[in-house]
């Protein structure tokens, strides 16, 4: 062999194999353009003029990698290759569009191997979200029974997904960015997700490339409280005053259309406005017959604490009847004799409308805006842009750049991208068992593609059938279990349509209804603290509040197929009851566990997973499952608003093994929170076979406003009576009040109270506690407590002759009164109730009590 010949074989084989560049910049060979933006995102660009657009579009914000996102470029006998430490890329140089035969992507090492080429279809998407559930029932359309669309999200049991983002529009540099015509019409934008089922990965990529889900200011985390009614001033306050009397926080009035003039245009017999739209909707002007002095009503609000936000319908423009009207035109430089069509895509036109008709209301006392609907589907301006998703971004945008306050807007779902505003409305729903059935798959399945706040109708909207006056009526039992998803969803917020027959005010339902709202209101806002540490959370990694189950079980089909239950946040398991109890009040409900211990937060037992269990709930109970050993922090005053809140918080230490957490914390309401003005606290538990140890960090990080100290307090809930109780190595009195110092154990629930000394965030403090060796077993305890107190109050109003029975029954009942009268005879007490609960149908039967009313009591016991 001559040695031109081995020079020139050298170099061939070098062309072969030998890296030509670390992708961390495009790479463009002819006609095509490659970006890796992460080792799992690949964007795929054709141009046959090789013009390539470089501007983020409406879904992606960003075009440049990840930091520290690597790849290998090499060419091999004419094929360019790109390797990621998860994919590679092969691509047949020179031969234009992308097809089957000359691109494909593969990977061996996810779960599954990815063997992707042009062409091939997803056969298991995972689903995404709708743009609203009007005139749903269930998941179907009430017009035609056809199945409501949640299109594709980013998620796929097959491992991948493409995002093809052709033709989108894209945004400008301007300070608001503004919507622009791509410069390359003709050029194929793709992007390549490849994750095998490594979910959690490929929504932290989406959120690295399409941007962040917003954290929405710490008061969104609150109730709502909302309904379409034509309230006036002095109703509006009433309202207000209901709410504090009842001792229900309250921290959002959502006031509905009613606020402004229609000036007699009316919904039933629209008239048109200059855009062809139906007017009656559309209006800026307030109503002065209802809201005399809107001012004076909208500052009582915020002195309350409230935050408002009143409802848009933007389609009709600003017509000659508004107040605002010489001023909005005079600053488009308009003729006044010609109303202009309402253009959300004009910056002009959007400019003035801020700067003359919302800007005004905002300082007059208006939090944030309702993006209701009306507006048709597309700009007429600029084709194929939809106006939704556009007057999301700019609505959001625009209070972003304002700077005052976090940036919030309410309104419908516009699409892919879309998570960057939140929070979203979900329309008006069915009432209906199956609407609510529905609702926790809805949620859950919209954090595939980031959006993680809907805000639904809680109770529903609108009967199917509003002409029926039987059906015109709320079921009690219906709203409550609605509520109860609400409390446990990412948005808490009652509404429904203008019925005087809907009235969902907790006071106006029978006691032990009422008392099982306020307890859900109160339940929302015990865990406040733990749901803001999670949206914290949703922001750093893409991984919603509210997730359905295979984002952390993606290998079991039980996860599949569990589509009515959610992970609600990183350790509390959410199951809610969709469906009507029985004559005994009880309704039968399954939950699938995962693989692990649960702690059972209704009976007090740590339960062993790996399968589905079925029980019996009452209408006060919600089937939530917290990770044996969670740290949960919770609010330990539950009963005030965000507004009002004194910053006490409660560690909720579950039994079962270690735990370890944080608690997230900021000012609430500014945009600190994207730099670095918040604060976090390391949270973690061990646990031993008679001791438990919890220690809370020192805080790191800051935010303007923080406290320099905190009244920390722990709860350890379904344990035995402690013999001893430490903090940082100071023995704490037991005492039967609440005070710093002291501990104590709450015989109804089994709760070991701990309420620390007050302590400064920059030192640590550590809580010990000890068990004796001989402790009684009280796993489920607490349930089977509940269940005889339940029992036994049934029997006493049902049976005339209950001094007849005997003695231990209603002993069995006392049973958490006689632990707290004698705390130091705990284990007396246990063995005591055990024994009688073990007897309670021989002594009902030796009392004289009928057979069929000793079925009905067993049956009240959930035997």
């Amino acid at each position: 062999m001559t040695m031109f010949r081995l020079i020139a074989l050298a170099m061939f084989a070098c062309a072969i194999t030998a890296p030509v560049h670390a992708a961390d910049a495009p790479v463009v060979s002819g006609q095509v353009r490659f970006t890796v933006l992460t080792p799992r995102v690949i964007r795929m660009e054709y141009s046959p003029r090789a013009q390539f657009e470089d501007a983020p579009s409406l879904v992606f914000a960003t075009r440049t990698a990840a930091p520290e996102t690597k790849a290998q470029v090499t060419h091999e006998k004419g094929w360019l290759v790109i390797r990621t430490d998860v994919l590679t890329l092969r691509y047949k140089e020179g031969s234009g569009a992308f097809t089957a035969d000359n691109l494909s992507i593969a990977s061996k090492t996810t779960k599954p191997a990815i063997d992707w080429h042009p062409g091939l279809k997803e056969t298991t998407n995972l689903g995404g979200t709708a743009r609203t559930l009007d005139q749903v029932d269930g998941d179907r359309h009430a017009s035609d029974n056809s199945l409501l669309d949640l299109g594709d999200g980013l998620l796929s049991r097959d491992g991948w997904h493409v995002v093809d983002d052709t033709g989108s529009y894209v945004l400008g540099n301007e300070t608001l960015p503004w919507v622009h015509r791509r410069t390359r019409q003709d050029c194929t934008d793709q992007t390549f997700f490849g994750y095998g089922h490594d979910y959690a990965a490929a929504l932290s990529d989406f959120a690295q490339v399409a941007g962040r889900e917003p954290l929405p200011p710490r008061y969104a985390f609150g109730y709502w409280w909302s309904r379409y009614w034509n309230y006036s001033d002095d109703e509006l306050r009433d309202l207000v005053a209901h709410f504090n009397r009842y001792g229900i926080p309250l921290d959002v009035l959502v006031i509905d259309m009613d606020w402004h003039r229609t000036d007699g245009l009316s919904w039933v017999h629209p008239k048109k406005d200059v855009n062809g739209q139906s007017m009656g909707w559309t209006g800026y002007t307030w109503n002065r017959s209802l809201f005399p002095e809107p001012g004076r009503l909208l500052h009582w609000l915020g002195e309350q604490g409230l935050k408002t936000t009143l409802n848009l319908h933007p389609a009709s423009g600003i017509l000659p009847h508004e107040d605002a009207y010489k001023d909005f035109m005079a600053a488009l430089k308009a003729d006044p004799a010609k109303p202009l069509p309402f253009e959300a895509a004009d910056a002009n036109y959007m400019a003035a409308y801020f700067r003359t008709v919302l800007d005004p209301l905002n300082a007059l006392g208006v939090t944030f805006w309702w993006l209701d609907w009306q507006q048709w589907k597309e700009s007429k301006a600029m084709p194929g842009l939809s106006n939704t998703w556009w007057l999301n971004h700019v609505f959001f945008t625009h209070m972003r750049e304002e700077g005052k306050r976090r940036a919030l807007i309410y309104h419908r779902w516009g699409g892919l991208g879309n998570h960057r505003y939140q929070v979203g409305f979900s329309g008006d729903s069915i009432i209906s068992w199956a609407s609510l059935a529905f609702q926790p798959r809805f949620t859950a399945t919209a954090s595939n593609v980031l959006y993680g706040y809907w805000s639904h109708d809680l109770g529903g909207h609108t009967f199917r059938d509003e002409s029926d006056p039987a059906t015109r009526r709320i079921d009690p039992e219906l709203y409550i279990r609605w509520m109860q998803f609400g409390a446990w969803s990412p948005i808490m917020r009652t509404h429904t349509t203008k019925n005087p027959d809907l009235t969902k005010e907790p006071w106006r339902f029978a006691p032990a209804e009422f008392d099982a709202l306020r307890d859900t209101v109160l339940t929302r806002y015990t865990f406040l603290p733990y749901a803001y540490t999670m949206g914290r959370k949703a922001y750093d990694t893409g991984i919603s509040l509210v997730r359905p189950m295979y984002y952390a079980w993606p290998d079991n089909d039980e996860a599949y197929k569990a589509s009515g239950e959610y992970m609600f946040g990183d350790d509390l398991l959410v199951s809610p009851v969709t469906s009507a109890g029985d004559a005994n009040g009880f309704a039968t409900h399954a939950t699938w566990l995962p693989m692990g211990d649960w702690f059972d937060t209704n009976d007090g037992s740590v339960v062993k997973g790996g399968r589905t269990i079925q029980a019996r709930y009452r209408l006060d109970e919600v089937p939530v499952f917290a990770r044996a050993g969670a740290i949960v922090p919770t609010n330990t005053d539950p009963t005030v608003s965000v507004s009002h809140d004194g910053g006490g918080r409660t560690l909720r230490v579950y039994p079962g093994g270690n735990g370890k957490a944080e608690l997230y914390e900021d000012a609430g309401d500014d945009e600190g929170y994207r730099g670095n003005a918040f604060a976090r606290t390391a949270l973690t538990s061990e646990w031993s076979k008679h001791a438990l140890r919890v220690h809370v960090a020192p805080r790191v990080g800051g935010y303007p406003g923080m406290p320099t100290s905190r009244q920390w307090s722990v709860d350890v809930p379904a344990v035995a009576m402690p013999t001893r109780v430490t903090v940082d190595g100071v023995t704490l009195t037991r005492s039967d009040e609440t005070k710093p110092g002291t501990w104590r154990l709450s015989g109804k629930d089994l709760t070991l109270h701990v309420t620390l000394p007050a302590h400064g965030y920059d030192q640590a403090q550590t809580v010990e506690v000890t068990w004796p060796a001989n402790a009684p077993d009280v796993n489920g305890l607490v349930g089977q407590m509940r269940d005889v107190r339940a029992a036994v109050a049934w029997l006493k109003a049902h049976w005339q002759d209950v001094n007849g029975v005997s003695d231990e029954v209603s002993l069995a009942a006392q049973a958490d009164l006689l632990i707290d009268y004698h705390p130091d005879q705990f284990a007396e007490e246990v063995a005591a109730f055990r024994k009688r609960y073990a007897a309670l149908d021989t002594s009902l039967e030796q009392g004289g009590v009928p057979a069929d009313m000793r079925t009905t009591f067993k049956a009240k016991l959930g035997r």
